[in-house]
């Protein structure tokens, strides 16, 4: 049988991909190449083990099938599977290679590849193969959509026919492909589209205005669109949450009902900005040990915190010029932040460069353990970005800032060059600091050293204060619902829960001989005072348990974050600079002292 992807007569790669029974779960994808150099006898036909913007290998080969190969009169080639993600091909001499395979795809929740009765979403690099001498030829899709849907995706085309220019480009445009509803809009003369697979309480004017919002003040904080036009592909399901970076796009799910409510909707805004961010911070401005993709195995690299802790960094704090948080609730979050980071036991074992290298054996394969011995490259990322951010400020008299280093690094390191590492950070930000960050670097990058929150803040004129003033009780535990159950997610090391045993995914049924949820469980353990004695009875492997645990005073308060009441003219402009609001028209709480 001759391969339709074998017909046309120019150089390059086309692919073809089908979806003709879509409750089966399964793509049918053909892939050649037109005339192959004459000294090629094997072809090397080879699936990605990971997805860019997921740093964990994924092996995407186990749900390829019904793999074929033949030339371009459809006559069969001989093949060979030689690894687990690459397929051998005798060329034979032939002027056209072919090969087809179909792709079982139901993972919608990780945003790789799912086909259902509904629709169809592709990450490229879960679906289709390459061949490692073809990546930086151009490529042609076909789609033969099923029934009536269409297509929406970053690549160039329309209807049925796309192209890219190489082979990292196109699987960096994912396709959504069903009756997905497509809101166009322009920012600057560029075009953008909101594409929603799903029902919801969203209102298509208010989307587009605020995401409207979001990208003009990015594309003013990098000063350019690196793109021709921007889709942001959106699942609205029951279980839909996060989202994943494109060089052109983002796909991010939502679930239908949060547009709604005030704090869903901030905390989906915070997805948009965080996701859309990347375009510049990880998309064009590249770690080295990322750049290019090897996507045959991990591609390690410490400065992951860099593409991910300080986008995280910056995707709440560019919320406050796009009016969408007051620099108050910012501090206000900021202060939870400072105890998060205190509490994490793990963020005094594994340091930020470490946190981030180990991302692929360790942050997405997250045990009962992470907590206690993992930093987190996300979280920690963001906070080291924001005192470093506040120590260029104060360094430079408010001369320059992190913005500063981002801007000339993204002119120093663009995506046809070569990637940057922790050196170059850390280069970048000593020539707008004016001094040495040896010290910074040394002791919050490399090593683990309490984060200087107090001293830091300061330098804005802002003081981190406790909140509370009486010691409130504590068992280091934490629990979640789920149906009828109460688990255990998450033991504190050192914690009274931990020195009692409690372990993760013991099932809490009551507390001293009355069940418990986890709404009353913390509301009872909050009624109770330090050195009190409580019991708790759990199942553990369908064995009943009971745990005697003293409570204890929480090792940590509440804090809260207050201006000082005599600030420096420099503690002002640092404020001024750093949350894009006036000193003055702040209604933050004031210290008496500084």
């Amino acid at each position: 049988m001759a391969f339709s992807v074998a017909d046309s007569q120019s150089p390059g790669v086309h692919y073809t991909l089908g979806m003709s029974k879509p409750s089966t779960h399964l793509f049918e994808v053909g892939m050649s190449i037109d005339r192959p150099p004459g000294n090629l006898q094997d072809v090397d036909f080879i699936l990605p083990v990971w997805r860019p913007g997921r740093y964990m290998v994924l092996d995407f080969a186990s749900g390829v099938q019904d793999f074929t190969a033949a030339d371009g009169k459809g006559n069969p080639l001989t093949w060979s599977k030689i690894a687990k993600s690459t397929w051998r091909v005798a060329t034979h001499g032939a002027s056209n290679v072919g090969v087809k395979y179909r792709v079982y795809a139901n993972e919608f929740g990780l945003r790789t590849r799912g086909l259902n009765d509904e629709h169809a979403f592709i990450d490229g690099a879960a679906v289709f193969m390459y061949i490692e001498q073809f990546r930086t030829s151009p490529v042609r899709l076909t789609v033969r959509p099923y029934g009536n849907w269409h297509v929406t995706t970053g690549l160039e085309g329309r209807g049925e026919e796309y192209s890219a220019p190489n082979y990292d480009y196109f699987i960096d445009c994912p396709l959504e492909i069903g009756n997905q509803k497509d809101l166009e809009f322009s920012v600057d003369g560029v075009a953008h589209a909101i594409s929603i697979f799903g029902e919801g309480n969203w209102n298509a004017d208010t989307l587009i205005r605020d995401i409207r919002r979001i990208v003009r003040v990015q594309k003013e904080f990098w000063g350019e669109f690196p793109y021709k036009r921007y889709v942001f592909l959106l699942h609205c399901t029951p279980s839909s949450g996060g989202g994943t970076e494109h060089i052109n796009s983002t796909v991010m799910g939502a679930r239908p009902f949060v547009f709604n409510n005030p704090e869903g909707y901030a905390g989906f805004l915070g997805l948009v900005s965080h996701e859309y961010f990347h375009t510049w911070n990880v998309k064009q401005l590249r770690p080295k040990g990322i750049h290019p993709y090897d996507y045959t195995k991990e591609n390690y690299s410490k400065e992951l915190w860099i593409a991910e802790g300080t986008t995280s960094y910056y995707d709440d704090l560019l919320l406050i010029p796009a009016g969408f948080k007051t620099s108050e609730k910012y501090l206000e979050s900021l202060a939870a932040t400072i105890l998060s980071d205190r509490q994490r036991p793990g963020n005094a074992v594994q340091s930020l460069a470490d946190a981030s290298f180990d991302a692929w054996i360790k942050y997405w394969r997250g045990t009962e353990q992470s907590f206690n011995s993992e930093s987190d490259y996300y979280g920690k990322g963001a906070n080291v970005s924001l005192l470093l951010d506040l120590e260029i400020r104060h360094r430079s008299m408010n001369a320059h800032s992190l913005d500063d280093v981002l801007h000339a690094m993204y002119k120093q390191f663009p995506l046809s060059g070569n990637g940057y590492e922790l050196d170059d950070v850390q280069k970048s930000a000593e020539e707008f600091a004016g001094t040495s960050l040896k010290d910074f670097f040394d002791r919050f990058v490399y090593r683990t050293e309490p984060l200087p929150w107090e001293a830091t803040l300061l330098f804005a004129g802002l003081q981190v204060q406790v909140k509370d003033s009486l010691p409130k009780p504590w068992i280091g535990l934490v629990t979640s619902d789920a149906g009828e159950k109460t688990r255990v997610t998450r033991v504190v090391a050192g914690s009274p829960a931990h020195l009692a045993g409690m372990d993760i995914g013991d099932e809490v049924l009551a507390l001293d001989g009355f069940r418990v949820r986890t709404s009353e469980l913390n509301e009872r353990i909050l009624g109770r005072k330090p050195g009190d004695v409580v019991k708790l009875n759990v199942f553990r492997n369908d064995k009943l348990r009971e745990f005697t645990i003293k409570l204890v005073a929480s090792p940590l308060p509440g804090y809260r974050i207050a201006k000082v009441v005599d600030p420096t003219e420099l503690q002002k402009q640092i404020y001024r600079g750093w949350l894009r609001t006036p000193w003055e028209g702040s209604a933050v709480q004031k210290s008496n002292s500084h």
